[in-house]
């Protein structure tokens, strides 16, 4: 979802750089901060595994799947 906000999918499609890097950068401070709420909330509520899971969903799979596109284009 954050991707297609950056991209201009969402709400207004950027037309100069500027606003381009406006909106990757909003994407960015979303992610960060759906990120840091997770690391705080889900430890004061006692919920380890959801932070297990929150983690793997906003760490590992944005990386793997950029590997998987990066080596599906290789070929």
């Amino acid at each position: 979802m954050l991707l297609l906000v950056a991209v201009g999918v969402w709400f207004v499609e950027p037309t100069t750089s500027e606003e381009e890097t406006q909106a990757w950068h909003l994407a960015g401070r979303i992610y960060g901060y759906w990120l840091l709420s997770g690391l705080v909330l889900f430890p004061v509520l006692g919920m380890t595994r959801t932070l297990v899971v929150d983690l793997t969903a906003m760490i590992v799979a944005p990386v793997v799947l950029f590997a998987l596109v990066m080596l599906s284009a290789a070929r």
